[in-house]
């Protein structure tokens, strides 16, 4: 019928107005979960760095929370936030965070050494963004095993570790590099080397 006036889900502009009406409301109905789930994840993220913490002092982590308030102290010295292990008032050592670029991202640990700050005790990397199967097996057991027990710190210089391959048999100031990821495997041991010289005369003088 001529002259007819078209309902507005017949013209052009219709498709447009309700996609996005439908995207606002999937924008609010995700702002609505990710509000309601913050929380949970905030918490989940530190029961896993106090797990990662008692980790890195081979301490128990049946209960995170209990066992976290019982052995270990958090400690600040100009800004540089630490942690502090103890059993029946005996000195583990101290745990603190380090960092440094990998190949495609900042690579982000947790350092534990003895009270002297002499020895490493343990490291456990806490994120990373490298390449999955090669400079990602920086996470793997064997390559973070590698650093337990190695000196850290000889007559006041903080020692280099070198890199040397995957299956050759290291020496104390070796470390077996991961195959096919060089720069990952690098990165670790500059990141030890470079936050222990930055750090460690601040701590070994106050503590």
């Amino acid at each position: 019928m001529a002259g007819k006036k078209k309902l507005f889900r017949e013209t052009r502009i219709y498709p447009v107005v309700f996609m996005l009406i439908i995207t606002i409301i999937f924008i609010g109905i995700l702002a609505t979960f990710y509000q309601l789930s913050i929380d949970k994840v905030t918490k989940y993220n530190q029961t896993q760095l106090k797990k990662m913490v008692l980790n890195v002092f081979e301490l128990p982590t049946e209960d995170i929370e209990n066992d976290f308030t019982k052995y270990i102290t958090i400690q600040e010295m100009e800004s540089l936030l630490f942690y502090e292990a103890k059993i029946d008032s005996v000195l583990l050592g101290f745990c603190f965070p380090i960092s440094g670029s990998g190949l495609w991202g900042t690579i982000q640990a947790l350092l534990s050494v003895t009270p002297d700050f002499d020895e490493i005790i343990n490291i456990e990397i806490v994120n990373q963004n490298e390449t999955p199967g090669l400079g990602g097996r920086i996470t793997e057991n064997w390559f973070k095993d590698q650093f337990k027990g190695k000196i850290l710190i000889d007559n006041d210089i903080v020692r280099s570790f070198v890199l040397i391959p995957e299956n050759e048999i290291g020496k104390n100031g070796e470390i077996n590099q991961i195959t096919g990821a060089t720069a990952s495997s690098k990165a670790v041991v500059d990141m030890i080397y470079k936050n222990v010289k930055k750090y460690s005369p601040k701590l070994r003088a106050e503590l």
